[in-house]
C-alpha cells in the first residue's frame, strides 16, 4: 500500500511539474484563469487520455521490436491487449482469454551463442526508450505552440512519460525488473534467453513433451532458486506434467514451488492459485481447496481467472461439491478458448483434460 501510494505521488508531483515548467517557460502569469477550466471538458480529455494508453502500449511494444532487431533478436510474437500477431504463421489472432494483467507484449528470440556473451540491454530497454522518447517529443512540442494547444500535448505527454517511469522502476516482472535482474549474474541471463527460446519452441506449437529436458534443469538446482526468472519454468514444468496426465508430478512441482519461491510475489501467483486449487480438488485435500475458494472469490483479480476457468471450477464441483449437475453444465460449456477451435486446439492441453474430466460421466 505504501509503495503504490508513493508511486500515485510521483506520477502527480511529475505531471505538476511538467505543467508548471511549461506554463512559467511560456509566461503565463494569470493563474486566476485556471480556475475559469471548463469542467465539460474533462470526460472528453480523460477518454482521450484512457485510449491513448492503447497507443503507447503499441510504442512500447514497438520499442522492443526495434531495439531487438538491431540486436540480433528474432519476432515470436507481438500482441495488444487481445490482439496478437504471431510470426510462426504469420498471422493475428484475437486472444479470446488473455491474461486480465498482459498489457502488451513483444516476445523475441535471441540470437545464437554463448549466453555470456548475448546483448540483452537494449531490448529490454526498448519499450522504455520508445516511451520516453515519445513524451519528450510530445512535450517538446508544446513550447512551439500557442497555450491552449500546448497544454493538450502536455497532457498527452504525460502517458508516455509515466509509462517510461512505470517500467523502468523495478516492479514485479516488469522490464525494470527484468534489467535488473539480468544485470545481477550469469545464472539469471541465462534463464532469460532460455525463456524466449522456449517461448519461441511453445509458439511454434512444438508438444510440450518435446521440450528439451535441459531447460528444466533449474528447477531442482540451488543457484537459481533467488531469481524470480525461475518461476516460468515451474509453470511451463507444471503445463507438461498435466499434458501427460501424470498429476501427482504436477502437484509436487506446484509444491516445490511455493517451498522455494515467495509465491506471492510471483506474478504466476494467480495461475498458482488456481491450478493448486485444482491439484488440491484432485487429491483430496478439500480443507485447502475450500480456503483457496474462499481466496479466490474475495480477490477480484483472482476471480476474473475464476470465472474464464471451467476446467478448474468443475474440478471443484466434481471432487468437492460432489455437484454432478454442476459439473456436467461446466464441462459443457467446454474452455474459453475452445470458441477459436482449430486442430492444434484439438490436440491442447486444456481439452486433454477437459476429456479426462469427461471420462467420469462416459458409461
Amino acid at each position: 500500500m505504501k509503495k503504490s501510494f508513493l508511486r500515485i505521488a510521483s506520477h502527480i508531483t511529475i505531471a505538476f511539474i511538467m505543467f508548471y515548467g511549461y506554463l512559467v517557460a511560456k509566461g503565463f502569469n494569470d493563474w486566476g484563469k485556471l480556475s475559469s477550466f471548463n469542467p465539460l471538458l474533462v470526460p472528453a480529455l480523460s477518454a482521450g487520455l484512457f485510449l491513448s494508453i492503447h497507443v503507447h502500449v503499441f510504442l512500447h511494444e514497438g520499442g522492443h521490436f526495434i531495439f531487438g532487431k538491431l540486436s540480433g533478436y528474432r519476432l515470436i510474437s507481438f500482441q495488444v491487449r487481445r490482439y496478437k500477431y504471431s510470426h510462426a504463421d504469420h498471422s493475428l489472432h484475437h486472444m479470446q482469454a488473455a491474461s486480465p494483467l498482459l498489457a502488451g507484449q513483444c516476445l523475441m528470440a535471441p540470437p545464437k551463442g554463448d549466453y555470456a556473451e548475448l546483448p540483452y540491454r537494449s531490448y529490454l530497454l526498448g519499450g522504455i526508450m520508445a516511451n520516453a522518447l515519445t513524451g519528450t517529443l510530445l512535450y517538446s512540442l508544446a513550447f512551439w505552440m500557442e497555450l491552449k494547444t500546448g497544454s493538450l500535448f502536455v497532457l498527452f505527454s504525460l502517458v508516455p512519460v509515466w509509462m517510461a517511469l512505470a517500467n523502468l522502476l523495478p516492479k514485479a516482472q516488469n522490464d525494470g525488473a527484468l534489467l535488473r535482474e539480468a544485470s545481477r549474474s550469469l545464472p539469471a541471463r541465462r534463464l532469460l534467453f532460455q525463456q524466449l527460446e522456449m517461448a519461441q519452441l511453445i509458439e511454434e506449437k512444438v508438444p510440450f513433451a518435446d521440450l528439451p529436458d535441459a531447460y528444466f534443469e533449474s528447477i531442482n538446482d540451488a543457484q537459481y532458486q533467488k531469481t524470480f526468472l525461475v518461476d516460468y519454468f515451474y509453470m511451463v514444468a507444471y503445463v507438461r506434467a498435466l499434458g501427460e496426465l501424470d498429476f501427482e508430478e504436477a502437484d509436487s512441482l506446484l509444491q516445490t514451488f511455493s517451498a522455494n519461491r515467495p509465491v506471492k510475489e510471483s506474478v504466476y501467483w494467480p495461475v498458482y492459485m488456481m491450478e493448486s486449487l485444482f491439484c488440491d480438488a484432485l487429491f483430496g485435500r478439500l480443507v485447502n481447496a475450500e480456503e483457496k475458494y474462499i481466496q479466490i472469490q474475495a480477490h477480484p483479480l483472482l476471480k476474473r481467472y475464476w470465472i474464464v476457468n471451467n476446467r478448474i471450477r468443475a474440478a471443484y464441483a466434481f471432487f468437492c461439491l460432489t455437484d454432478i449437475e454442476e459439473t456436467k453444465k461446466l464441462l459443457g460449456q467446454g474452455p474459453a478458448t475452445a470458441q477459436d477451435s482449430s486442430k492444434e486446439m484439438e490436440t491442447s492441453i486444456e481439452l486433454r483434460l477437459y476429456r479426462w474430466l469427461n471420462s467420469y460421466f462416459e458409461h
